[in-house]
């Protein structure tokens, strides 16, 4: 067995011009594998903060971007392709994502055709269809009231199509209050009746007399003033007057059940 101690030296003879290509070769190749390490690094290093300082984006968002680069941010002429992949979006179950794209289709909307324009009744309709969808009850119902508020806006009380869009915003609050949607059944009920009535001063501007509706808006509007009045308070107050006046008649009874009442002319 050979001890460490007992190597010996070995001295081999170098060729003078040989070491120095060679020495250099060997030190342009480090230099060359340093530098592309350091690229490397940093290239990895930028896509690591990349991915973690910007959050990912939905679909929705994406097509957004999308849009807006392919026109301006505010180009009318996407409001109808946000439409229809809101509505794709809606049939595949994405109702998210469909919300997304008619939010924006509705501020493009209103951006270029002003507050109040008939063009957005479509686009609100897709709105609450997305919402209740979602079972997001009280934006629905927030969505409907923007709807009454923007048909009021835009037609006269002269204009049968007045009455056919708050003909949809009171079909909302009758469903919505037979089913005690939102526990806000006695809202629903004081807004439906509101509707009605409104609806039957339309009939009276735009219907020919005899016409079947107007019973329907009558009748209805009866309907509303009694369960009005049935969850009133002063219909709570005249129960539990009754309640005590039957209370005390009984009472009464029971006192003079063990009399003999005589009566003389």
């Amino acid at each position: 067995m050979t001890r460490i101690d007992e190597l010996k030296t070995v001295n081999y003879s170098l060729d003078s011009q040989l070491v120095v290509p060679q020495l250099l070769a060997t030190m342009l190749a480090m230099l060359s594998i340093a530098v592309l390490s350091s690229q490397a690094f940093a290239q990895g290093l930028s896509l690591n903060l990349t991915s973690e300082l910007v959050p990912s984006l939905d679909p929705a968002s994406r097509t957004i971007r999308t849009m807006e680069s392919d026109f301006s941010a505010y180009d009318q002429r996407q409001i109808e392709s946000l439409e229809d992949l809101g509505r794709l979006n809606l049939s595949l179950g994405e109702h998210q994502q469909a919300l997304d794209l008619f939010k924006q289709a509705l501020h493009v909307a209103r951006i270029n055709q002003g507050l109040y324009h008939e063009s957005q009744i479509s686009i609100v309709d897709d709105i609450i269809s997305a919402e209740i969808s979602l079972q997001n009850w009280e934006e629905a119902d927030n969505y409907y009231a923007y709807q009454e508020h923007l048909y009021r806006r835009i037609y006269d009380t002269d204009d049968a199509r007045l009455e056919a869009g708050l003909r949809k915003v009171s079909a909302w609050h009758i469903t919505a209050l037979n089913v005690n949607l939102d526990g806000k059944r006695i809202e629903h009920l004081r807004k439906a009746n509101k509707l009605f009535k409104l609806r039957l001063q339309i009939a009276e501007n735009t219907l020919s007399i005899g016409d079947p509706k107007f019973d329907m808006l009558v009748r209805n509007i009866e309907i509303f003033e009694k369960e009005l009045f049935l969850s009133s308070d002063l219909n709570r107050e005249m129960l539990i007057r009754q309640q005590k006046d039957s209370q005390s008649r009984r009472n009464s009874f029971r006192q003079s059940g063990n009399r003999i009442v005589v009566t003389t002319d």
